[in-house]
């Protein structure tokens, strides 16, 4: 008998409305019409990627654009998206986009890089000020990022005695202030160490790691680092980019073993997609929730890393 009470209801019985004989363990989610709803799609249902790249890019072909991005997360079902770029605030398409599509979350901010001004509080100010919801510290213009490409410069968070610079902190009491996200962007670990022990220290209630795994390979981000920034208090993202053909990284039970080390109560499943040779975010999504099910992960599980701690940081 299906549960009134919701859209979709597990079925109770060895046998489906179609009359197929179906193990329990195989039984899937049943909507109302008597469409067939697999697990994956229901866990997917809700969802909230907190890490998307789109067009227009000044530098790489990017898959689509803004707007089909999030047509396809609401014909999917999902809550919505969260449109970064390396070079420019996305606020304002995200606000565009939100004004098109309807019924989605699309939600954006602001990466302190070279293009913006770098450690430039004006910028965090304006995207403040126009409801952007996420400052990213430097990415592609962090001193870190571009040591591990084998190039010179870049931005650092730390002076030579290793404290935060002094630009750092009225950027971080500015976070505060508007209830934003700090995001470490692609910094090193004792920048990530030093950045989000501050934040905590003033107040900052929502931070997250950007891709933790990812960062292993670039900067020697460790699982006990992991585990010790998830311990002051920040989401650790992980990024589905690690386990795909063209950029992999990582075996999807290695991922699901990291998850479980660090907590799935501390972690956030994202795709990092928007790439010209991934699929579109949605689907990827889709395709990460489904790989991380193989790999042994529990449905509860998934679905904290996809919905409920995404939405806890956001304030979604």
């Amino acid at each position: 008998m299906l549960a009134p009470a919701s859209k979709w209801a597990r079925l109770d019985l060895f046998r489906d409305p179609f009359g197929l004989s179906l193990p329990r363990f195989l039984l899937p989610l049943i909507p109302k019409n008597g469409e067939i709803l697999s697990n994956v799609d229901r866990i997917l249902e809700g969802a909230l990627d907190i890490h998307v790249h789109f067009g227009p890019d000044p530098k790489v072909e990017r898959r689509a654009g803004a707007v089909e991005i999030a047509l396809q997360a609401r014909e999917m079902g999902m809550q919505g998206v969260v449109l970064k770029s390396h070079e420019y605030p996305t606020h304002p398409v995200a606000a565009t986009t939100s004004d098109l599509v309807s019924d989605i979350t699309v939600l954006g901010g602001v990466a302190l890089d070279e293009e913006v001004g770098g450690l430039n509080i004006r910028a965090v100010e304006a995207t403040a000020n126009m409801g952007g919801r996420i400052v990213w510290m430097p990415t592609y213009s962090a001193k870190a990022d571009r040591e591990a490409k084998g190039l010179d410069g870049g931005i650092s968070l730390l002076d030579a005695s290793g404290s935060l610079v002094p630009e750092v902190h009225p950027i971080l009491e500015l976070i505060k202030s508007h209830d934003m996200v700090l995001a470490t962007g692609h910094i090193s670990t004792a920048e990530s160490m030093a950045l989000v022990a501050e934040a905590r220290n003033i107040g900052i209630q929502r931070i997250v790691v950007t891709h933790g795994t990812t960062m292993s390979f670039w900067t020697g981000m460790t699982v006990e680092d992991m585990k010790e920034l998830a311990g002051m208090g920040a989401f650790i993202e992980h990024c589905l980019h690690v386990m795909m053909p063209t950029t992999h990284r990582m075996d999807p039970k290695e991922l699901a073993k990291t998850i479980s080390a660090i907590g799935p109560e501390r972690c956030i499943l994202s795709t990092d997609f928007g790439q010209d040779f991934h699929p579109m975010p949605a689907e990827g999504m889709r395709m990460g929730i489904a790989t991380m099910l193989r790999a042994g992960m529990e449905e509860v599980e998934v679905g904290m890393l996809v919905k409920d701690n995404p939405s806890r940081l956001m304030g979604t």
